[in-house]
């Protein structure tokens, strides 16, 4: 099966920065351009560049563009269940429409859920995630104090929330944790989206790291059960 065109413009880009064709201190061409060059869309212009910067291959800084700093990719970390970027391609098909967000101080319980302790403000925002206009999970989302003025942002961004830390701030995931829960639906969850009170769900907790191992996102969203499958693959090893 082919890769997704993404992975296919990354792949390129990677080997334009392997072959001196685009050197170290160089910048990359803007979204637009690579639109233009590739005949892709911006999604897919904003994925493929996405994938360079958790590669540590670039830098992206808002106003200056994107940057190459090394002409190979740093040792990355395999994740079971697909690797990061898999886990995170949920988060960039379903489109987020946030509904509150604002600052304030986490109960103990979330505390306890998210494995911190803290006695500052944290962002907290919550949206309902939707494909093709039907509501798909709705999200409760935590975004560390450090990066607290990210909020304005949220309300105009299409992509998935932890793309917004790169582009911002230019600090990518290192590391997820996630939980998967049978849950029931309350009965506000269910209005909202638009399924049975009492009925059944899942619900995922991850918790995303930056590379020096502090929390910097986390994000709990119920599913309706017939909504969400997670679907897993093993190899047996030889």
């Amino acid at each position: 099966m082919s890769q997704p065109r993404y992975r296919q413009l990354a792949d390129t880009l990677r080997a334009d920065i392997a072959s001196g064709r685009y050197p170290i201190g160089s910048q990359l061409p803007p979204e637009f351009e690579l639109c233009d060059l590739y005949s892709v869309s911006r999604h897919t212009a904003r994925d493929a560049l996405r994938l360079l910067f958790e590669a540590g291959l670039v830098e992206r800084r808002r106003g200056v563009g994107t940057t190459v700093i090394r002409s190979s990719a740093e040792p990355t970390f395999t994740q079971p269940l697909g690797g990061v970027d898999e886990l995170m391609q949920y988060a960039r098909d379903a489109r987020l429409q946030i509904r509150t967000a604002g600052l304030r101080l986490l109960s103990g319980a979330e505390q306890a859920r998210l494995r911190l302790e803290s006695d500052e403000a944290w962002l907290v925002a919550v949206g309902v995630r939707s494909s093709d206009g039907k509501p798909m999970a709705l999200s409760q989302i935590y975004i560390a104090p450090a990066y607290a003025d990210i909020g304005p942002s949220l309300h105009d961004w299409d992509g998935a929330i932890q793309e917004l830390f790169a582009r911002d701030y230019g600090v990518a995931v290192s590391r997820i944790e996630q939980e998967i829960a049978a849950v029931t639906l309350a009965a506000e969850q269910a209005r909202i989206l638009r399924a049975d009170n009492n009925g059944p769900a899942l619900q995922t907790l991850r918790r995303y790291y930056d590379r020096d191992d502090q929390l910097m996102l986390a994000s709990e969203s119920t599913h309706p059960a017939s909504r969400f499958v997670y679907s897993m693959s093993y190899r047996r090893d030889a």
